[in-house]
Parts: C-alpha cells; sequence; structure tokens
C-alpha cells in the first residue's frame, strides 16, 4: 500500500505530475480555442464552407451525395456523358468533393437535429432576428475540436520524439498560427486535415522509436496495430482533398524502406481507405467519364482562355482552345514559383515552417528523428509539386492545401530552436528558456493581436446575410431553380438548386 510520502512523490515529480500539466495544459487549450471560435465567428465565409455544408445536409435528409451547388461546367460534363439521359437538377450529383468530410458533417448534423438543438427550417416570425444560421455552429465545433486534438498530438509527437520542452513549444508554434484560426473559423476541411496529418506522424514517430530500440517493450501486436492506425488515418487525407494522394502514397513507400515488418502492417492500413478513394474515383469514371470528376478543371482555372473563375462558368468547354499540355507544364512552374516565393508561409507559420527548412540540414543525434525528418521531407515536396499544379496569384493560393505541414513544422521547428538555443551554451538556463519564450511570442503575435482587435461584424462579407437568403425560399416552387453569383451561398441558406451565373 501506497504511503502518503509516495503520493507526494508522484505529484511533485512522477506520472501524477506528468498527466496534471498534460490536463492543464489542454483544458487551456481547450478554452482559449473556444474562446476565440465563439468570439470572432459570426457565420461560415467562404465557397468551400458552404458548398460542403449544403452537400452535407443532403447527405442528412436522405438525398444522397448529390449539391444544389450547380458549376456550368459540370452540365456540361455530365451532358457530354450522359446526354438528354442526364440527372435532373433536384437530384444532381457531386462531382467535385471527395465524401469523407461532408459524411462526417452530415452525421453531425444528424445528431443535431436528433438533440434539437440545430434547424434547417427557420420560422418565418425569427427570420428577421437570427444572425448565425444555427447548422453554422457544426463545422465551427468541428474544426475547433480538430485544434485541440491536434495540439495534444503535436505535443505528445514533440515531446516523445525529443523531449517536453519541444512538446510544450510545438503547440504555441501550432496555437500562434493565424492561419490555421482564420482556415477554422471560416469553415472548411482544413483543420480537419491538420488532425490527420498531426495523427500520422504521432503514430509514425512511435514506429522509428519502436524499431530503434529494438521492440522493448513492446509487443509484436502493439507494432502491428499502430502501424495499422498510421496507415489508415494518413490514407484518408485523399477522401478529404484529393490531392492528397500523392503526398500519401510518397509517404506509404518511402516509410516502406524504414520500417521492417510493420510496413505490411502499414500498407494494409491504408488500403481500406484508398480503396474507398478508388471507389469513388470509379463513381465519377461512371457519372462523368473522367475518375477526377470535376476536379481537372483546377489545371485550367485561371488560364488564358478561361481568365478567373471562368473555365467553372462554361457551358460550352472546347478542349481544343486550351492547349492541355503546355498550359499544365506552364502552370507547374509559375506555380513552384510562386510557392518558392511566398515560402513557409503557406505552411501557416512562417518561423516555424523556416526553422523546419533548416532542420532538414541538421542531422538529429536520435535516428528515428532523422529518418522522420527525411520522410517528412518527402511528403513535403511531393506536396508542393502537386500544388504547384493547381496554385494561383492569389495571396492565400495554396495554404488551404499545404496547411496540412504545419504540425511537422511545428515539431521540427521546436526541436532546432531548442538544438541553437543548447549550442549557444548559456552559463545560465534561465536564458535559453528566455530566449525559447521570445520566438514563442514572435510566433504567436499575430495571434496575440487578433485577441485586442474588436469583435468582426455580425455578419461576413462578401454580403452573406441568412436571413435574406432565408427569407427567399419562399419565393420558389418546388423544382424551380435560381442563378446567382453567389451559388455557395443561395444553395446552402436558400435550400434551393442554384446555378453559377454562366459566362454567357
Amino acid at each position: 500500500m501506497r504511503t502518503l510520502q509516495d503520493w507526494v512523490y508522484e505529484v511533485e515529480a512522477g506520472s501524477i505530475r506528468v498527466w496534471l500539466v498534460r490536463s492543464a495544459l489542454f483544458l487551456f487549450i481547450t478554452g482559449l480555442t473556444t474562446w476565440i471560435g465563439l468570439r470572432e465567428f459570426n457565420g461560415l465565409r467562404t465557397m468551400e464552407a458552404m458548398d460542403l455544408a449544403q452537400q452535407a445536409r443532403q447527405l442528412a435528409t436522405g438525398k444522397g451525395f448529390t449539391t444544389q451547388f450547380i458549376r456550368p461546367l459540370a452540365l456540361w460534363q455530365l451532358r457530354a456523358k450522359h446526354g438528354n439521359q442526364s440527372p435532373s437538377l433536384s437530384e444532381f450529383p457531386e462531382t467535385l468533393t471527395p465524401p469523407l468530410y461532408p459524411s462526417i458533417l452530415s452525421g453531425l448534423f444528424r445528431m443535431g437535429r436528433a438533440l434539437r438543438v440545430i434547424s434547417f427550417d427557420i420560422p418565418p416570425e425569427k427570420v428577421k432576428f437570427f444572425r448565425v444560421y444555427s447548422p453554422d455552429y457544426v463545422p465551427l465545433a468541428l474544426n475547433l475540436t480538430a485544434i485541440v486534438l491536434s495540439a495534444f498530438l503535436v505535443f505528445l509527437w514533440g515531446a516523445r520524439q525529443f523531449d517536453f520542452g519541444v512538446g510544450v513549444l510545438a503547440v504555441v508554434f501550432l496555437l500562434g498560427s493565424s492561419a490555421l484560426w482564420d482556415l477554422a473559423i471560416q469553415g472548411g476541411s482544413s483543420a480537419f486535415l491538420v488532425l490527420l496529418y498531426a495523427a500520422a506522424g504521432w503514430l509514425f514517430c512511435g514506429l522509428l522509436q519502436i524499431q530503434d530500440s529494438g521492440g522493448e517493450n513492446f509487443s509484436p501486436a502493439q507494432e502491428h496495430l499502430r502501424a495499422f492506425c498510421c496507415g489508415w488515418v494518413i490514407a484518408l487525407a485523399p477522401l478529404v482533398q484529393l490531392i492528397q494522394i500523392w503526398p500519401c502514397l510518397v509517404f506509404l513507400f518511402v516509410s516502406s524502406f524504414c520500417l521492417r515488418s510493420q510496413k505490411w502492417s502499414l500498407w494494409l492500413g491504408a488500403l481500406i481507405p484508398l480503396g474507398i478513394s478508388l471507389a469513388w474515383m470509379g463513381r465519377m469514371w461512371q457519372v462523368t467519364g473522367n475518375p477526377l470528376g470535376l476536379n481537372w478543371a483546377f489545371f485550367l482555372a485561371d488560364s488564358p482562355n478561361y481568365p478567373g473563375n471562368l473555365v467553372w462558368r462554361t457551358f460550352s468547354y472546347d478542349v481544343e482552345k486550351t492547349d492541355v499540355w503546355r498550359r499544365l507544364t506552364g502552370s507547374v512552374l509559375r506555380g513552384f514559383s510562386m510557392i518558392m516565393a511566398k515560402g513557409p508561409m503557406l505552411c501557416g507559420a512562417t518561423l516555424a515552417g523556416l526553422l523546419a527548412v533548416v532542420s532538414l540540414m541538421h542531422p538529429f543525434r536520435l535516428k528515428s528523428a532523422t529518418h522522420g525528418k527525411s520522410i517528412w521531407g518527402f511528403v513535403a515536396f511531393a506536396l508542393i509539386l502537386a500544388c504547384s499544379f493547381v496554385i494561383r496569384g492569389e495571396d492565400q493560393a495554396g495554404l488551404s492545401i499545404l496547411i496540412v505541414l504545419l504540425p511537422v513544422s511545428c515539431v521540427y521547428g521546436a526541436a532546432f530552436l531548442w538544438v541553437c538555443i543548447e549550442r549557444l551554451k548559456f552559463q545560465i538556463e534561465l536564458l535559453g528558456m528566455l530566449l525559447a519564450c521570445f520566438a514563442g511570442i514572435l510566433a504567436c503575435w499575430s495571434t496575440i493581436a487578433r485577441l485586442a482587435l474588436p469583435e468582426p461584424p455580425p455578419f461576413s462579407y462578401p454580403p452573406n446575410y441568412p436571413p435574406i437568403f432565408v427569407f427567399m425560399r419562399s419565393w420558389f416552387e418546388t423544382g424551380e431553380l435560381q442563378s446567382s453569383d453567389l451559388p455557395w451561398a443561395e444553395s446552402w441558406y436558400s435550400n434551393v438548386p442554384t446555378l453559377w451565373i454562366p459566362s454567357t
């Protein structure tokens, strides 16, 4: 039986202290995340967020994987494939977005409706008085939960791969990413993708350490289960964002050279989500005649013949006008140059990203850290190269894709900063800690500054004014559709099939 002195030791220096610190960190992050999210949220703000939400509503209401946001190019593609047998606009199939994120949102919508905390229908007498459409809070809650879990996993990753200080500083870098907060509050799937990469990084770090230790203190079943879960998690990313298939395959291929028997479990876990991705691409082939569905249009968006978003709004797409191969080659060179010019800021954290890039040239003492750094470097290069095909000149171009590199940038950036501090050999240890605190404050400055700013206006801009859209529902009969320059907002709030205003 333990004595009082044993319990005091556990609290001061033992396992209880570790869990108390973790619990306090978790509660602090949860409180901070909730406060920032609720303070700044004024409804979904982006095309992607509203498009995903209306797809999820279609699933939640039993209408299948269909959409009410109709692009003219999607009409052209289906009619080119099926002619007069094309699906009706009331049952128009979704051919752009992979199915995982809308499916998760639809499950949450069903739960919210069952608990009567959200409703897709607003009574006429309440139309003038509400600010935020209640289902908008579901994507927000999912994204904020993803940030909290990502921070916890990044801490576990950094603390396990290096030490406690690296874990804490990595969390500071993560929470200091203003870009991550922006993407989470706007809506969309970026925060969920960050969570998947953080989970894959933590699981894979454990695999490398198990291999370094020769499997001591771990049974073969535990090793294979961890490898299976790692492969399963990383292979979920293409089911959220199709372009993630390339870094996923690079990760699986390169990591196979570092793992021994666990590589088969890694691939086995990945085969399940990859099989679902293959089935989804087969569905796209059946529906549209193209395994990418409508995603091929990203290659030609903002091209000389289809400037801006014109390619999405055309009924008369002509492949002979595009000079596809020349366009792709020029797109890669232009996109890669833009990514290099913007640098580490596209991963969501400029300081952490810069430190992580420099750490690629540093040989860590731990073999597992060196192998992990090399593998994630290959993954980052594959994602940057894939992103080069679709990135354009906008200020935030590529951010929603490359933000997935934030967890690995935070971990290895924090580790390299501590290495640099140790090499300075301060005679007073406190000076090194103060330098790390200064770097943390510098990395968090944009997030700290936003907390001092006044709260955002009651409605997001462009004029996504939910009461107007909800009121407009009464204008339409069953089976009618509308055309709009904000079709994503119209389809989500008005719940009416909406055609993006065509180019002609």
